[in-house]
């Protein structure tokens, strides 16, 4: 009954630099699927990783396009496909057993299935899964990580994709504001748990015991500027993002010390070049 509601759906995961960690990661749901689409957004053809995956449509860029651009080619090659639905995943994201069926058949039960753009899983990116357990089946959301995403392919051109200027720090978010300015709703699901990993380095801050990651330095100048494009694109949410371009700052200033300089130095850019707006995708 779900796959029926749902029509076709295709799996959809976006690579850079992968090894065997990400091959494993993929097994845990490639069987759910008729068709898994890899992007690899790696300078390097890295096909031998999953010469052995049958229903593999293995996409090398050969070059780091930015998520964004390797979404939007994932999600039209799931057109050529046939596919209405894509499962958007991180390379290192990991299913529990039996959870992406779980999953499917959960999200066809939501009253409202047709007003849905997007539905997403409770991302565990603490290692405290448990808090899913309180929580209510279903939860509109402003906006959600793109991992694990069932991204419905007919809401994601009406808004023409993924934004490509963004090129990796708030993709996700963006595309969640510009369904719901259209009137798509954003559903989590939140009795299917996804385990997520945020970053290339998470630092334990001992004093307040919260974690903290870290990104590589040349990322910061994205971060603080999509920060401030969504502000000035989405008015709704500027509250939101101001209040997180600052706090981002401050985190960084206090608990990150690994190449601080250039981070900061990067951040500042950032503020700096998202003082103009963006171009408004119609």
């Amino acid at each position: 009954m779900a796959f029926e509601k749902f029509n076709s759906i295709v799996a959809l995961v976006i690579w850079f630099h992968p090894s065997q960690k990400e091959v494993h990661a993929l097994s845990l749901y490639k069987d759910n699927f008729e068709h898994v689409i890899i992007v690899d957004n790696s300078d390097t053809d890295n096909s031998r990783l999953c010469a052995d995956i049958a229903n593999a449509h293995y996409i090398p860029l050969c070059a780091n396009k930015g998520i964004a651009a390797a979404l939007n080619i994932g999600c039209n090659k799931a057109l050529q496909l046939g596919a209405e639905w894509v499962l958007t995943m991180d390379q290192d994201s990991l299913w529990n057993q039996h959870s992406v069926q779980q999953y499917i058949d959960e999200a066809a039960q939501y009253p409202d299935f047709e007003k849905v753009g997007i539905f997403a899983p409770f991302h565990d990116c603490d290692g405290h899964p448990e808090v899913h357990k309180t929580l209510g089946r279903f939860e509109q959301k402003k906006i959600i990580m793109c991992s694990g995403n069932l991204l419905r392919l007919k809401a994601w051109q009406e808004v023409n994709g993924f934004r490509e200027d963004f090129f990796i720090d708030n993709v996700d978010d963006e595309i969640c504001c510009h369904l719901r300015q259209e009137g798509w709703q954003i559903v989590r699901t939140n009795k299917i748990l996804l385990t997520h990993s945020l970053g290339n380095g998470v630092q334990i801050v001992k004093i307040i015991h919260h974690p903290y990651t870290s990104h590589t330095a040349w990322r910061y100048f994205y971060i603080a500027r999509n920060m401030r494009w969504m502000a000035q694109l989405y008015p709704d949410m500027a509250k939101y993002y101001k209040k997180y371009l600052r706090k981002e700052l401050k985190r960084l200033c206090l608990y990150d010390w690994d190449d601080k300089c250039n981070k900061i130095k990067n951040y500042i850019r950032g503020m700096y070049a998202g003082r103009c707006k963006p171009k408004q995708v119609l």
